[in-house]
């Protein structure tokens, strides 16, 4: 019973913890550390970038690029490398 109880706790742990490893930003392009992507900070390293495309990527219309939406931009390819 308690193996099966401390077994379960360590599961939950690793599952409520995992997203916070993921969400963190790239530091090639998050030069400020703020978590987030300015429209230059992206242009440093995505020079074609618009800021059409970055106005498109941002879909919580906050002026920055969080790592979900960044995520999206790639996988959807608006975003090239």
């Amino acid at each position: 019973m308690t193996k099966t109880i401390i077994g379960t706790s360590l599961a939950m742990i690793m599952i409520v913890t995992a997203p916070a490893f993921a969400q963190e930003t790239d530091q090639a392009i998050d030069t400020d550390g703020d978590g987030t992507y300015s429209l230059t900070e992206m242009q440093t390293v995505f020079p074609d970038l618009t800021e059409e495309v970055f106005v498109a990527m941002d879909a919580n219309e906050n002026g920055m690029i969080d790592v979900d939406e960044f995520a999206v931009a790639k996988g959807s390819g608006l975003l090239k490398d």
